[in-house]
């Protein structure tokens, strides 16, 4: 991920509930950076549905 990316807010992806945006935060996911880092299977467990995490995995592919 090109760094100008990894220090930005979750938020910027407003495709992911308000509800979901929640839960990451309270696990600690704040940034684009840290999301990265998760595996689909801690998003499962976060609450997040497939296709939530299929386009975060599209949107963090295509930001480098």
């Amino acid at each position: 991920m090109e760094e100008k990316y990894k220090k930005q807010s979750i938020e910027r992806f407003e495709f992911i509930s308000e509800e979901n945006i929640n839960k990451l935060k309270e696990n600690k996911v704040e940034t684009l950076e840290q999301l990265s880092n998760k595996t689909n299977t801690e998003l499962k467990e976060y609450g997040l549905e497939n296709e939530e995490i299929k386009k975060i995995k599209i949107e963090l592919q295509y930001l480098g």
